[in-house]
């Protein structure tokens, strides 16, 4: 595959993605615009750097890996600042790392006239006499060389209380050039503090407000999904951005390990992987049994693709013209998914074993026969009412019927669709399945049909009644959604 094609797939993951749970945008998107997520302890260290600059002449120096909340702790620490007693002097070091460089941009930013360090302390002199304290906040500061960073130490340790105050935000690895540090035999020139991973109960209320800036919410995640992407982000937060798109992308096929697997080269979820050990013992067993083996039949197995991960959207591709294009929500259990391949034969046991009890093929219902139009020389007859999501269809429970119930309550959602047609005959094909409902509401400004079955008192319980559905249901992926996101959706 080239590199456009590998792009293409990736794009199309997305927006099938975006679709399928019908978010407004990717909520797992790096650095998405307004989003700020504050656990406890963040906010303890927050208070602790405004406490160390105001009574310490501390290098204060905030480390933690790529994608730990560095860049999101660095501006609530500038937007918290009082603006009247505070001025922050804010830079990169991925655009400035030399030490002239740095120098030239601090004096620049602080306004110090010209670009050396006596004029740069002259102006924290001159703001503290005004009552306001000069903040140097440097981000990315691994990327500072040792000259740079002996700068910043010495300005943080000039004498008296107008001495700026240096803030350093590196990963782990900068503790190297700190070590090398000419500190005049004072230990106490550097003060560290090592951001820490969230917790599991962090993780779930970190996936829940990323998933409702999207327009939806946690119940699209069971505890399982949870547990598995706060283990395989180690708690932090940029890890669990991309485990969490994993997850739900997984759960939109047949297998939660793909993801795991895939990391160790393996190609084929388990699943498939057992089905072709049994197909290979059946082959086996004929061998040895019998002289002349009877030729095998041949067994179809479909055998999905490995998950990709993707960031990007692409433009939808057209659907054909004579097919009402159908979207299937998701399954609560994160499942790997992708297209499906071309049924690859495989060679299966013979047929040795005592055949099974022939299954009773269902009659065939025969089409009604349409009654001959009535003779009229009036105008054509008027067509018939299209449902709406305010009247019966087949039995099936209408929107007034979701407003009256509790929000705390749960229902299966079993498919999603822009054509109200397929939700129409999907709930008429569906006389084995009690307790439908059907109703209209708008996804991405156009109208949307979701069909959905059961009513039940939690999610837990939902969840646990998908397996009491028709094997031909549960092929569609339901899913446990609320009442009240319902009801909300239809205001």
């Amino acid at each position: 595959m080239t590199e456009t094609e590998a792009h293409m797939s990736a794009l199309t993951g997305v927006e099938s993605y975006l679709e399928h749970y019908q978010l407004s945008h990717d909520p797992f998107a790096a650095r998405t615009p307004g989003f700020k997520f504050f656990t406890p302890k963040r906010k303890e260290v927050l208070a602790e750097l405004h406490h160390l600059a105001r009574y310490a002449s501390n290098l204060l120096v905030i480390t933690g890996p790529h994608g730990s909340g560095k860049t999101l702790l660095r501006q609530a620490l500038v937007a918290s600042c009082n603006k009247d007693t505070v001025q922050c002097v804010v830079m990169s070091a991925r655009e400035h790392s030399g030490e002239a460089q740095v120098l030239a941009s601090l004096c620049q930013a602080a306004e110090a006239g010209s670009q050396d360090i006596q004029a740069l302390l002259a102006r924290a002199e001159q703001l503290h006499q005004v009552g306001i304290q000069l903040y140097l906040v440097v981000d990315d500061a691994e990327k500072l060389d040792q000259q740079a960073l002996q700068l910043l130490a010495d300005l943080s340790q000039v004498a008296g209380k107008a001495a700026p105050r240096v803030f350093l935000f590196a990963e782990p690895a900068f503790e190297e050039a700190l070590a090398r540090l000419d500190t005049d035999g004072e230990p106490d020139w550097v003060r560290r503090i090592e951001l820490l991973p969230y917790e599991l109960d962090d993780t779930r209320d970190y996936l829940a407000q990323r998933l409702e800036a999207a327009g939806q919410g946690i119940e699209l995640l069971d505890d399982r999904q949870v547990l598995w992407i706060h283990e395989h982000s180690g708690g932090w937060p940029g890890a669990i951005n991309q485990a969490g798109r994993q997850a739900m992308m997984a759960a939109m096929g047949d297998e939660l390990e793909v993801p795991r697997a895939a990391r160790k080269g393996l190609v084929l979820p388990l699943r498939s992987l057992v089905a072709l050990v049994l197909v290979g013992l059946g082959v086996m067993f004929a061998w040895f049994m019998g002289d002349r083996p009877q030729e095998p039949s041949r067994t179809v197995l479909q055998l999905p693709d490995p998950v990709v991960e993707v960031e990007a959207r692409p433009t939808p591709s057209p659907q054909p013209a004579l097919v009402a294009p159908v979207e299937i929500d998701p399954v609560a259990e994160p499942l790997a998914s992708a297209p499906e391949p071309a049924p690859a034969p495989v060679v299966a046991e013979p047929e040795i074993a005592p055949p099974a009890e022939p299954v009773a093929e269902p009659e065939p219902i025969a089409a009604p026969t349409p009654a001959p139009p009535p003779v009229t020389t009036a105008s054509a007859p008027a067509a018939a009412p299209v449902p709406s999501s305010e009247t019966a269809v087949g039995g099936a429970h209408t929107a007034a019927w979701y407003r009256q119930r509790q929000g705390s309550e749960y229902v299966l959602q079993l498919l999603g669709t822009r054509s109200r047609q397929a939700a129409l005959d999907f709930v008429a094909a569906q006389r084995g399945v009690s307790d439908l409902g059907y109703f209209e509401t708008r996804h991405e400004g156009q109208p949307w049909f979701v069909v959905t079955q059961g009513v039940y008192p939690g999610r837990q319980q939902a969840q646990q009644a998908v397996n009491g559905l028709p094997e031909a249901v549960r092929r569609q992926n339901p899913w446990p959604r609320s009442i009240a996101s319902i009801q909300q959706s239809l205001q």
